[in-house]
C-alpha cells in the first residue's frame, strides 16, 4: 500500500513538472487559415476586422454568425456591403437567392475564398481554379490591373500557400478583371449584377494577419476593399461560414480554448485515471471465462455472395459499386461526380490524396461499365480492384 502511494506521488510530481514546462515553453504559431475576426494567429483576420471602422469611417460595422439568408431576408438595403473572407464559401440555395436579390438592389458583396459554391460561380459566369499542390516557390505575388493602384513591386509574402485564380470569365460585358497574379492569371474580378456588383477574390490569405503585416501588404488589402463604395452606410462582416452559428461551441471547446483551463482539465483526467488504475489493482478478482457468442457475420456474407454468384448479375453488382463510390465522394469530400471533368479530378486528388491516374482509371471503368449492355467478369474485376484501391489509399492519407 505504501509503495502504491509513493508511486502515485512520484507520478503526480512528474506530471506537474511536465505541465509547468509546457506552460512556459514558447508558444507555437497556428498556421490554420481560420480568417476569423478574433484570431491573432498568422492566418486569422484580427488585423483586418479591427481596421474595418478605419477603412469605412461612415459605416456601421456588423458581425454575423448566422447564414446570409437570416441577415438579409425581408430587409431592404440599397447602400451597404457584405464581406465574406473564408477558406471555403458554401452558401445554400436560399442564401444565394438572397445574395442575388441584395446585389440586384444596388448593394455590394465581396467574397474571397479558395473554393466557392459552383452554382453561385456559374451565375456570375466564373470558374474558380484551385492550385493542385502547395506552391513551393519562395513567395506568392499579386498586383492590381488599374495603373493607379498598381505597386511597383508585386505584393507577396515569404510563405508557401495555396493560391487560386479564375480559369474562365464568361460574362465579358459585365465583368472586369481587377487583380492578377505574377503569371497574369486573374485572381480578383468585379461582376456587375443588377444595380450592384460582386467582388470575387481567389486568394483569401491576402486578408490575413500575416499578409497584412508583411512589408507594405496592408496597402493591397486596403486597395482591394476600396472597390467597395466609400459611402456605404453598413458593412456586414461574416463569421458564420468560418465558425458556424453563435452558441455552437460546447463547454468542452470552451475549456480547450484556454491554456490554463485545458491543462487543469488534463490534470484532473490524469488524476482520475491514476486513481481508477490503482483501485482496479486492489480489487482484482478471477473473472469467469465466458464463451463468446459465435460471429455469424461471415456466414451471412458467404450466403449473400453465393446468391449473387449463382445469379451472375454483373450489371447489378457493378451498378451498386458505382453508386456506393459516388455516395462516398459526395458525403466524404463534398464533390459531385456527375460532372467528372478535369477540375473534378484535381479537386478529388487534393482532398483524398489519391493520384490522378487512379481516379481517371476508376472514371474510365465506370464509363465502360455503364456503356456495355452486359458487364463482363474481367471488367467487373477491374472496376472492383480500382475502387477498392481508392478506398485503401484514401484511408492511408488520413
Amino acid at each position: 500500500m505504501k509503495g502504491n502511494k509513493l508511486l502515485i506521488l512520484i507520478f503526480g510530481i512528474l506530471l506537474v513538472l511536465y505541465i509547468i514546462v509546457q506552460l512556459n515553453k514558447p508558444k507555437e504559431f497556428d498556421w490554420t487559415p481560420t480568417l476569423t475576426a478574433k484570431d491573432k494567429n498568422p492566418f486569422g483576420a484580427f488585423v483586418l476586422s479591427s481596421q474595418l471602422k478605419q477603412l469605412f469611417p461612415n459605416a456601421a460595422v456588423q458581425s454575423h454568425r448566422v447564414p446570409i439568408y437570416n441577415v438579409l431576408h425581408n430587409k431592404y438595403e440599397t447602400n451597404s456591403a457584405y464581406i465574406i473572407v473564408t477558406a471555403e464559401f458554401s452558401p445554400g440555395k436560399t442564401d444565394i437567392d438572397e445574395m442575388l436579390e441584395y446585389v440586384r438592389n444596388g448593394n455590394t458583396i465581396m467574397f474571397s475564398a479558395f473554393d466557392a459554391e459552383k452554382k453561385l460561380l456559374d451565375t456570375l459566369g466564373l470558374k474558380l481554379q484551385q492550385m493542385a499542390e502547395l506552391l513551393q516557390t519562395d513567395s506568392t505575388t499579386i498586383n492590381f490591373v488599374n495603373p493607379s493602384l498598381q505597386a511597383k513591386n508585386y505584393y507577396g509574402f515569404k510563405r508557401s500557400t495555396i493560391d487560386g485564380y479564375f480559369s474562365e470569365i464568361k460574362k465579358k460585358d459585365s465583368s472586369v478583371v481587377l487583380g492578377i497574379r505574377k503569371d497574369s492569371l486573374p485572381d480578383f474580378v468585379k461582376v456587375q449584377y443588377g444595380d450592384g456588383f460582386f467582388l470575387v477574390h481567389a486568394a483569401p490569405l491576402c486578408f490575413s494577419n500575416y499578409f497584412m503585416l508583411y512589408n507594405n501588404n496592408k496597402d493591397y488589402t486596403a486597395k482591394a476593399l476600396s472597390y467597395i463604395p466609400s459611402g456605404v452606410e453598413t458593412i456586414h462582416w461574416d463569421e458564420y461560414y468560418k465558425l458556424g452559428r453563435e452558441g455552437a461551441s460546447t463547454p468542452l471547446r470552451f475549456f480547450l480554448s484556454d491554456t490554463f483551463l485545458r491543462w487543469a482539465l488534463w490534470l484532473t483526467i490524469s488524476g482520475l485515471l491514476i486513481y481508477i488504475f490503482f483501485q482496479m489493482k486492489r480489487r482484482q478478482r478471477i473473472i469467469p471465462v465466458i464463451e463468446p457468442v459465435r460471429n455469424t457475420t461471415l456466414d451471412f456474407v458467404d450466403t449473400v455472395s453465393s446468391v449473387y454468384f449463382s445469379q451472375h448479375d454483373n450489371n447489378s453488382i457493378a451498378a451498386k459499386k458505382i453508386q456506393f463510390w459516388y455516395d462516398h465522394i459526395r458525403t466524404r469530400y463534398y464533390l459531385s461526380p456527375q460532372h467528372a471533368d478535369e477540375a473534378f479530378v484535381l479537386q478529388l486528388q487534393r482532398k483524398s490524396g489519391v493520384s490522378k491516374d487512379l481516379i481517371k482509371i476508376i472514371l474510365e471503368n465506370i464509363k465502360r461499365a455503364e456503356a456495355q449492355p452486359k458487364v463482363t467478369d474481367d471488367l467487373l474485376a477491374q472496376l472492383t480492384s480500382s475502387i477498392d484501391e481508392f478506398y485503401q489509399l484514401s484511408k492511408k492519407i488520413i
